[in-house]
């Protein structure tokens, strides 16, 4: 996908449809990340998480990835000028590309898998699980289906509008939201915290490398 034509205006977007709710996501877990020496952002997007990781996290070498050269270029904006020298900005497709070699004691994907398909979910964890150190942390925000009853047609019908929008307006070639979850425990990796959003919508985690 192409973020480049919603970069500018990607946040209001954001906020019309869903509040604070996303941001709220992505801020959740932030107190994991104060003690990290070496953290990979996949899909960090205009730099909300990265300006608040900065901040609270003083120490830490940052590798912030996204395929979009606008995205990346408000992240940059928006950061302070004393923490450029501890951030590298690449403009990579995580999935055609190579990672920055590890190890990294923290990885973050905010609203990122659910760009891929079953295949390509797969493979993004395989490449993050090969540059993370033993018992490295993973925070993950995303969008999920509830299993049963009204939550899950609520969360149905708010997927199938996003995957059309995102298809029209960036070219996003996947329709439905891969099963993350179970490809994270079948890779090694245990979840221990989460908290729910949207009547279940939206989902924040941590998860651990146990293996």
């Amino acid at each position: 996908m192409n973020a480049d034509p919603l970069a500018a205006s990607y946040r209001w977007l954001e906020y019309a449809a869903f509040g604070r709710a996303l941001e709220r996501c992505r801020f959740d877990f932030l107190s994991r990340a104060v003690t990290a020496r070496r953290v990979l952002i996949l899909g960090e997007g205009d730099g909300r998480f990265l300006t608040r990781l900065v901040e609270c996290n003083r120490h830490a070498e940052i590798v912030a990835i996204d395929s979009s050269a606008r995205m990346l270029d408000l992240a940059r904006r928006r950061i302070s000028s004393g923490a450029h020298e501890r951030v590298a900005f690449h403009q990579l497709d995580a999935l055609a590309s190579p990672l920055p070699a590890g190890a990294f004691d923290l990885a973050v994907t905010h609203f990122f898998l659910d760009c891929f398909d079953w295949g390509g979910v797969a493979a993004i964890i395989s490449k993050v699980n090969a540059v993370l150190k033993p018992g490295a942390l993973w925070l993950v925000g995303e969008f999920q289906t509830p299993e049963h009853g009204w939550r899950r047609i609520h969360a149905q019908l708010w997927l199938n509008t996003m995957y059309r929008f995102f298809g029209v307006t960036t070219g996003l070639r996947t329709s439905a939201l891969p099963d993350y979850r179970a490809l994270l425990i079948a890779s090694g990796f245990a979840e221990l915290e989460r908290r729910e959003r949207r009547n279940g919508l939206i989902v924040s985690q941590v998860w651990r490398k146990e293996t």
